[in-house]
């Protein structure tokens, strides 16, 4: 009877370690299709018009997060975008309150730390 306990018990751990193995694998599986699909291009271009502000935002993950004038007629039509580049924001620094035109990347989902809206600028150039 002792010999049949001790084969169950070890047929037991033998099932839960690779229930755990086969737990583990899928959650991985899905933590990494979900950062690869989080990270996809929905599209990209350009957008132009008058750079408003450029600003560093946040408590303990600071990104840099800008606004821009569509209209060029004076009425505001914000177009809100986020930097992850630190030269790209330098460089924006330089250019508020002058003609923009900014390359963007659009993506699905974004993670906290990259930027509060889905609109990531990678590119800048001043209008002339």
């Amino acid at each position: 009877m002792s010999i049949q306990l001790d084969q169950a018990k070890q047929t037991a751990k033998k099932m839960f370690r690779r229930f755990m193995w086969i737990v583990f694998g899928v959650f991985l599986l899905v933590s990494i299709g979900y950062f690869a699909y989080s990270q996809l291009s929905y599209s990209d271009g350009y957008r132009s018009g008058q750079l408003v502000k450029i600003s560093r935002r946040g408590v303990v993950f600071k990104t840099h997060e800008g606004t821009l004038n569509l209209s060029p007629n004076g009425m505001m039509t914000a177009w809100e975008f986020s930097v992850k580049n630190a030269d790209v924001s330098n460089a924006l620094e330089g250019f508020e309150g002058k003609q923009v035109r900014v390359h963007y990347i659009q993506r699905y989902q974004v993670f906290f730390w990259q930027g509060e809206t889905e609109y990531i600028v990678d590119g800048v150039e001043e209008v002339k």
